[in-house]
């Protein structure tokens, strides 16, 4: 921002300069307000001159005009030049033809052909008028008659000069007059700065200014002695407590540094604390992989020989025998699963888990998994709907891996629902400037409700412990699937309205492939931003 020259200047300067300004703004108001008020006078006379006059000539022009004497009606017009403003005239008969005409000097402009309209108007610095001649209220003609303003111009010039040489002795006047008064306030706030260099110069805040007036300015000495006085006594308190501060100080330091050794000596503490824990969860680790392995050792040897009874006994067996045999092959795959689910989870807090990326096809993955899952599926009455235009494509990703989190979205779909529909929906989805592969399976199922959400990816918690003994399952399959997701760089994210179903969504980054084309790959992308519409929002 531009800063004012005026703002740099004393007080002195401003105050002289502020009361000559105003002086002399006022008398140039007036000054103009008479000019104008004499030059809008001058105006009314210029046109009621010139009306009489055209009163004058119409009414000595009527029996030229009678008669179509245009010798009389020049003569009549040539009286005129004792009118050195009028430049021209003419005399109109009521045909619009000109009888006459009256022109000062070959230089001036003629009259015109034709005569204007009744009436007075100001035209290019000149004053016209049109009056029409009449003979017993019987218009038998037209009088043009046209002066100069020269007279104006003239009386403006005279006016400017008499309003410059007046306001220039005013100001002269002004500044004399403002030179002597502003000393009456500009002193005493001088001498106010002075005392105020003064203290901050010395630091001597018990200096005091004598007050001189009563005005505004006295009372700005009094507010500064008040200042003055509060300022020296806070001094004072700020001496007295300087010297308590520095005792305080002494004794605060000792203090912090017994609880800096105490803090160090507790961070010790947390740090043995903290190498304990991680110990703790390792070996718990170690003790769950080893004890699953132990597990499975005993119940592969079940399953089996339950298989091998079965298949012994033959199909003339006693029904009972092949149920409680087939009973026992259930049972023991269930708990091998959970055996199964609680070692990976192991694996994955032990940091044992290891992913081997590589290049997968979707449609031979979307195969298998729905080859897998579908007796699952139709076990409860589901419809099994599979939309992927994309089968062509290809992603890195470990392939026990991502089968096993994509099967375990498909199996809980098919466990919470009962005769409904459950869909696998591979597309493409533009999000945070990166492409991303979207695996969706949405079902018809009892759905979750909105406070329940929080409790999907946790290990060992149940969204709902009713479903739970209903439908069976630890907790593990949903947090195993997400941390296995993460690892391979995704992610996975669900969206539920009770009893409407959920959606479950494993999302996996996209790098592209040399065999889409770059506008194969806008298209798709198009044509899911435009049909995804979910069933569960």
């Amino acid at each position: 921002m531009m800063r004012l020259p005026f703002r740099d200047l004393s007080i002195t300067t401003k105050l002289t300069g502020i009361v000559t300004l105003a002086a002399g703004v006022a008398l140039l108001l007036a000054s103009c307000g008479f000019v104008v008020y004499d030059l809008s006078s001058y105006r009314a006379f210029a046109q009621q001159e010139l009306t009489t006059t055209a009163q004058m000539v119409a009414g000595i022009s009527t029996a030229a005009l009678a008669f179509g004497d245009a010798k009389a009606a020049h003569e009549t017009l040539a009286n005129l030049r004792a009118h050195p403003h009028i430049e021209a005239a003419c005399i109109y008969q009521a045909s619009g033809a000109r009888l006459a005409a009256y022109r000062r000097s070959a230089a001036v402009e003629p009259a015109p052909n034709s005569p204007h309209d009744l009436g007075l108007q100001f035209k290019d610095n000149r004053l016209e008028i049109s009056y029409p001649i009449a003979i017993e209220q019987e218009r038998v003609g037209t009088l043009y008659i046209r002066s100069d303003l020269k007279e104006l111009d003239a009386r403006l010039m005279r006016y400017a000069g008499i309003v410059l040489i007046l306001l220039a002795v005013s100001l002269i006047a002004a500044l004399i007059v403002a030179n002597l008064l502003q000393r009456s306030i500009s002193r005493p706030i001088l001498h106010l700065a002075e005392a105020a260099s003064l203290v901050s110069r010395d630091g001597d805040y018990s200096l005091r200014v004598a007050r001189s007036d009563r005005d505004e300015i006295g009372v700005l000495f009094d507010r500064f002695n008040e200042m003055m006085a509060q300022i020296h006594s806070r001094d004072l308190a700020l001496l007295s407590a300087r010297d308590q501060l520095e005792d305080r100080v002494a004794e605060r330091t000792e203090q912090l540094v017994a609880e800096v050794t105490e803090r160090k000596s507790i961070e010790l503490d947390l740090i043995a604390a903290r190498d304990a824990a991680e110990a703790s969860n390792r070996a718990k680790s170690m003790f769950l992989a080893n004890m699953s392995h132990e597990l499975r050792t005993p119940l592969n040897a079940i399953i089996g020989y339950s298989e091998l009874l079965e298949e012994t006994a033959g199909p003339d067996a006693d029904p009972d025998t092949t149920a409680d045999l087939r009973r026992i092959q259930s049972a023991g795959r269930h708990l091998l699963a959970l055996i199964n689910d609680v070692l990976d989870l192991s694996k994955i807090e032990a940091g044992r888990m290891e992913v081997r990326n590589e290049r997968l096809t979707v449609g031979a993955i979307i195969d298998e998994a729905v080859d897998t899952a579908r007796p699952l599926i139709q076990r409860n009455g589901n419809v099994l709907t599979v939309d992927c235009e994309l089968r062509h494509l290809s992603m890195t990703a470990d392939r026990v891996k991502f089968r096993q989190s994509l099967l375990n979205l498909l199996s809980n779909a098919a466990k919470f629902t009962e005769n409904g529909a459950i869909a696998l929906r591979v597309h493409l989805m533009q999000s945070e400037h990166r492409t991303w592969l979207d695996w969706s399976v949405t079902d018809t199922g009892i759905g979750i409700a909105p406070d329940e959400m929080s409790k999907l990816f946790k290990s060992f918690s149940q969204v709902d412990s009713s479903s739970t003994r209903r439908h069976g399952g630890t907790g593990l399959g949903l947090a195993i699937s997400q941390k296995l997701c993460h690892m391979m760089g995704g992610f996975i994210f669900a969206e539920s309205v009770p009893n409407c179903g959920s959606t479950f969504t494993i999302r996996m980054p996209y790098a592209g492939e040399d065999n889409v084309s770059p506008a194969g790959m806008l298209a798709a992308l198009a044509r899911n931003h435009e049909s995804y519409h979910p069933a569960v929002r």
